[in-house]
């Protein structure tokens, strides 16, 4: 009856294995994904932004395109089967759907807390209490309204391949 390796082989087997994981997960993490790469200017501030993920896009002549972006050349990306240059966008924010659909009711749920509180403080006695609705309110008006647009004239936007 043959007995099973032990000892030395077995342990240079499971080395050899090691060795194999290490190399492919290297190659894995030299690979790089496609997209946009948005530098801040004046700092060392950077966000990327995959192939494929949905943006909003404000370009010179003032139009706004949303959708999910692919890259054509080193200079132009296509947004619903418009191509637009990097030249002639004036900004670019991450846009998802769930953005587009919560940012108009975070606004609106803000306003109410806002006029809420507001019209307290007008009414007096007991109205005061709707006062603490302005600070809460406050947030969600001026967040979706101030996003980071990263705006060309801040930012440098480059192609990544």
């Amino acid at each position: 009856m043959d007995a099973l390796p032990t000892g030395g082989n077995n342990f240079a087997m499971k080395n050899w294995v090691l060795v194999v994981v290490f190399l492919l997960n290297g190659l894995l993490l030299m690979a790089q994904e496609n997209g946009i790469s948005l530098k801040k200017e004046n700092s060392k501030k950077s966000v990327f932004l995959a192939e494929n993920r949905r943006i909003k896009v404000m370009t010179v002549s003032g139009e706004k395109i949303i959708g999910n972006y692919t890259i054509v050349d080193d200079k132009n990306i296509m947004i619903k089967n418009q191509t637009v240059a990097l030249d002639s966008i004036v900004s670019i924010s991450k846009h998802s759907k769930f953005s587009s659909v919560a940012s108009p009711v975070f606004v609106v749920i803000g306003t109410v807390f806002v006029l809420a509180g507001t019209a307290g403080l007008i009414a007096g006695g007991y109205g005061v209490l709707a006062a603490p609705l302005i600070p809460l309110g406050l947030p969600l008006i001026l967040v979706p309204v101030l996003t980071n647009k990263h705006k060309s004239s801040a930012w440098r936007y480059e192609m990544v391949n």
